[in-house]
């Protein structure tokens, strides 16, 4: 009698004990979104949650992004549009104008001019280029903030969200996961664009091989990176690459090949900024000593030097 006594003792305090500290749950899912892989990983008890939640966030982005995008375009008016969008495209012509115009989401048109090229292997030519930058420049888009309305001046111009999406989605994912209690965790878009949750160690990848260039340690922070060696086609002995300088509407051509860029996570937006920059240190290259001053909570990582040729 004493012993199932000791034993049902020993039985209820164990049943208690698992009740004060309760497994940790692990969780991961990968979606095809945005153009890349998106893998996110959480470890804690509404790990499942946080990630399910994420992603229906993100799917909801990228549908407000095409709707809101395809109604601009259309309309030489104001649009009234999502508060996500319209928070992307303020955050854009802040960065605009910071950098001289070296950041610009109506790169559209050129982007559309050079996609084409890729997939013809062919280069456009020099009135083509010209032609494009009728209808390049931050300052046809115009935002008013009473209504969080939008319009771009002049028919033609397209909008191209492809230097701050996937900064903004991870955003979006990080304050979900703090909002449900994550502390440790990885949003991963692609590589491109990550932030880490606690500790975690992030390879760097070498631009001209298929090993990694270098190894950083990230905490509670973003770093995201652009680089010419993902979406690029080569003509006589030249690689034109999908990053687009606004002023020239050709691919940068500055001798680098890759930028990445980190910002601690107590920077509001911090992945969204840090995606805007590392596209604006590649675009910009030596110029961004005279041009972009770095607040202290943002560091450039690593430039990579285009070696080809």
């Amino acid at each position: 009698m004493k012993k199932i006594l000791v034993l049902s003792l020993i039985l209820l305090a164990a049943l208690i004990n698992g009740c004060n500290n309760p497994k940790v749950e692990h969780y991961e899912r990968s979606e095809k979104i945005m153009g890349t892989v998106v893998t996110l990983k959480a470890d804690g008890l509404n790990a499942k949650v946080a990630i399910d939640e994420s992603f229906d966030k993100i799917f909801e982005l990228v549908k407000n992004i095409k709707d809101d995008i395809k109604l601009i375009e259309s309309k030489n008016e104001y649009i009234k549009i999502s508060p996500d969008v319209y928070e992307i495209l303020k955050i854009s012509q802040n960065y605009s104008e910071q950098t001289n115009g070296a950041f610009d989401v109506t790169i559209g048109a050129a982007v559309n001019l050079w996609k084409n090229a890729r997939k013809n292997n062919e280069l456009p030519t020099a009135a083509d280029i010209e032609n494009v930058k009728k209808f390049v420049g931050f300052y046809h888009l115009h935002l008013r903030e009473s209504d969080h309305s939008v319009m771009l001046d002049t028919q033609g111009v397209k909008i191209n969200l492809g230097g701050v999406a996937k900064g903004y989605g991870a955003d979006i994912a990080r304050k979900i996961f703090i909002k449900h209690g994550i502390k440790d965790g990885l949003i991963d878009f692609g590589t491109s664009t990550i932030f880490a949750l606690g500790r975690k160690r992030i390879g760097l990848k070498n631009p001209r091989g298929n090993g990694i260039d270098e190894v950083i340690e990230l905490q509670n922070g973003s770093i995201s990176t652009s680089g010419d060696y993902e979406q690029y086609f080569i003509v006589d002995g030249q690689r034109y690459h999908h990053i687009i300088d606004p002023k020239t509407c050709m691919p940068t051509n500055n001798g680098i090949a890759s930028v990445s860029v980190a910002v601690n996570g107590d920077v509001e937006y911090c992945a969204t900024i840090a995606d805007i920059l590392s596209t604006s240190i590649f675009i910009l290259g030596e110029q961004q000593n005279e041009i972009l001053i770095l607040p202290k909570n943002y560091t450039i990582i690593n430039i990579s030097k285009n070696t080809d040729f």
